[in-house]
C-alpha cells in the first residue's frame, strides 16, 4: 500500500468516526468532498460501520441508584443533587424534586427502562 493510499485510508476513517458531513470534514482537511467520497468507495470503507461503533461509544453509562424512603434519609441541607454525565453535562436536581419527572428525565437519557 503506497503512502497516498495510507493517508486517504486514515483520512476516510477519521471522517467516518467524526460524524461530520463530507462537506464539513473536507473543508476542515482542505480536500474536495467529492474526492473524499471517491476514496471512501475505492477503499470499500462504509460510513455506517464507523457510525454504529462511534454512536455506541458516545452513549452515557449509568450506575444503579437506590432511592431510600424519605424516612430513612438524613435531613436535606437544601443543596441540589448534581449528576455529572461523561460529556460534562450536569443535571441539577433541587431538594424538592418531583420523583416522576426525575424518573422521566433519567429514562430519556437512557439510564432506566
Amino acid at each position: 500500500m503506497n503512502e497516498s493510499t495510507r493517508t486517504w485510508r486514515d483520512r476516510v476513517a477519521r471522517w467516518h468516526k467524526s460524524g461530520h458531513s463530507a462537506r464539513v470534514f473536507a473543508e476542515q482537511e482542505g480536500v474536495n468532498p467529492g474526492t473524499l467520497y471517491s476514496w471512501s468507495r475505492r477503499l470499500g470503507m462504509k460510513r455506517s460501520e464507523y457510525r454504529h461503533r462511534s454512536d455506541a461509544a458516545k452513549l452515557p453509562s449509568f450506575l444503579p441508584v437506590v432511592v431510600a424512603s424519605p424516612e430513612a434519609t438524613a435531613p436535606c441541607s437544601g443543596a441540589p443533587l448534581e449528576i455529572v454525565l461523561p460529556d460534562g453535562a450536569v443535571v441539577r436536581v433541587p431538594p424538592s424534586f418531583d420523583e416522576v419527572t426525575l424518573a422521566r428525565v433519567v429514562r430519556a437519557l437512557g439510564g432506566a427502562r
